[in-house]
């Protein structure tokens, strides 16, 4: 009898492993590859064989961009914050969330203008092939990243 009993310990013992490294394998499996930021000035040195007088260029837009960027998530971060106070009152004036919904999608789209612009201001720095290799980590990134992703 103690015999089967230690057999059966050891048979839920070796399951329960066994399922767990399926499930571990499963799940590591199943994570999205992370896309190169093309905000990482390192990287894109790496990746585009950048010059020292571009990587100085393409690190002075980069700063100069996280500066606006930072601007407009402040402002939407903001308009957000008004929203929810809005939303948490009684009797929520709808004109008043509908302006902050309203500026909130006014600071989304300049954001991606300002991004746009970024990107173009980049990509202008690089010579034709680096350009074109440049072009492919920005549709890679923009193409990869789910909805709602910095």
């Amino acid at each position: 009898m103690k015999k089967l009993v230690l057999m059966i310990v050891g048979l839920i013992v070796a399951t329960t492993a066994l399922s767990f490294a399926v499930a571990r394998w499963a799940a590591i499996r199943c994570q999205p590859t992370v896309a190169p930021s093309i905000h990482d000035t390192a990287l894109l040195k790496r990746q585009l064989n950048l010059s020292d007088a571009q990587t100085s260029e393409v690190d002075k837009a980069e700063k100069e961009f996280q500066v606006t960027l930072n601007s407009f998530c402040a402002a939407h971060c903001s308009a957000r914050m008004a929203l929810g106070d809005e939303l948490a009152k009684p009797s929520p004036d709808s004109e008043k969330a509908r302006g902050y919904v309203e500026k909130m999608n006014a600071v989304q789209a300049d954001a991606e203008r300002a991004t746009l612009a970024h990107i173009l201001r980049v990509r202008a720095l690089l010579n034709e092939q680096q350009a074109q290799r440049y072009s492919a980590m920005i549709h890679d990134q923009v193409c990869s990243m789910p909805m709602g992703t910095p």
